[in-house]
């Protein structure tokens, strides 16, 4: 009976040593590893033969230690990116809504260090990370609910990536919210900017912790989707799921397609995926003037703060398109020789 014991105790300490999650979830795991593998004894000595081989099948039904562990760690790498996604999630939701209070400033309200790099932060630095957190939130926790899959392969690290950035990017944003909490703001604003500025540090941290767990889950060399690549599945998923949503993927595939018979100049500009640095030029003008909406409806345009917002989207798809999933490869039917009816 010693034998079997240190057989056991000895996969055990292997589970345990290849495990990479807090001390308590390996606690957990330990023990529920423990009370499988006697269940599993007790199964095999009622099937006859002796201890010794009753914990030798035991231990084998459950597979090696460091293939369990493996298992183990990349759900607790999901669950860790899951939740460091909605936390950086509802941060920079919370700094979106007070860049937006803070375009409208009240009459008592005296920025710190001073109104234009206040501005600066909650108006043009604060885009990013929203964007960052809003991609890592849908490649972690809403594209796998969506598809029914759990977060692995390319999508674990791009879903990292952005949330490693929000996380970094928030930062200076929670340092002038905390700034600012003091600065004669009504209460209105404070109230986001104390949000932003307690929540924030939390968030971050997590995040970058889950950042760095997120590259374990994409140890597959056959998966190479980037973001457009998961929207893409995740609509054909949705489509499959319900038919009012076959009804609507069909007739967006069909609207669009008709648009490009009609005018295949404007789905130029518009597909990123095909010509990325034009539907970008086309989205940051789009973007500038979207967030100068409040001037526009004023009828007190400012093209000037427009063209600023439309430059910055740009050169952030410039810079951070392709880490960050937003600017992949050329389909084969647009890459130059692979497709020589395409140039003829």
């Amino acid at each position: 009976m010693s034998d079997a014991s240190d057989a056991v105790a000895v996969y055990l300490d292997e589970l345990r040593g290849a495990l990479r999650v807090s001390i308590w979830r390996r606690r957990r795991i330990i023990a529920e590893v423990t009370d499988h593998v006697t269940e599993l004894i007790g199964d095999e000595r009622a099937r006859g033969g002796d201890s010794a081989a009753a914990v030798k099948r035991a231990v084998e039904r459950l597979g090696a230690p460091t293939a369990l562990a493996a298992e183990f760690n990349a759900d607790a790498a999901r669950h860790r990116i899951n939740r460091a996604s909605r936390g950086v999630g509802v941060c920079a939701a919370a700094a979106f809504v007070a860049a937006g209070l803070s375009l409208h400033p009240g009459a008592t309200a005296r920025p710190w260090p001073d109104g234009p790099v206040f501005s600066l932060v909650m108006q043009l630095w604060i885009q990013v990370p929203v964007v960052c957190a809003v991609i890592g939130l849908f490649l972690a926790v809403v594209a796998p609910w969506l598809r029914g899959t759990p977060l692995h392969g390319r999508p674990a690290k791009l879903a990292g990536r952005n949330l490693a950035l929000a996380s970094l990017l928030l930062v200076p944003v929670a340092a002038a919210a905390a700034a600012n909490l003091g600065a004669g703001m009504p209460l209105a604003q404070r109230l986001p900017l104390a949000i932003v500025a307690v929540a924030t540090p939390i968030a971050a941290i997590r995040g970058l912790r889950a950042a760095a767990a997120a590259p374990s889950l994409a140890n597959r060399s056959d998966e190479q989707e980037d973001v457009l690549d998961v929207i893409a599945a995740v609509g054909v998923a949705l489509a499959r799921r319900s038919a009012l949503a076959g009804r609507a993927y069909q007739c967006a595939g069909q609207a669009w397609r008709a648009l490009g018979a009609r005018a295949p100049q404007v789905t130029r500009w518009l597909d990123l995926r095909h010509h990325p640095w034009r539907a970008a030029a086309s989205t940051s003008v789009a973007a500038g003037l979207v967030l100068t909406a409040p001037d526009l409806l004023r009828g007190d345009p400012d093209f000037l703060a427009a063209a600023v917002q439309a430059v910055v989207v740009y050169l952030c798809f410039a810079t951070l398109g392709r880490p960050l999933g937003l600017r992949g490869k050329r389909p084969p039917d647009m890459r130059p020789g692979l497709n020589t009816a395409a140039t003829t």
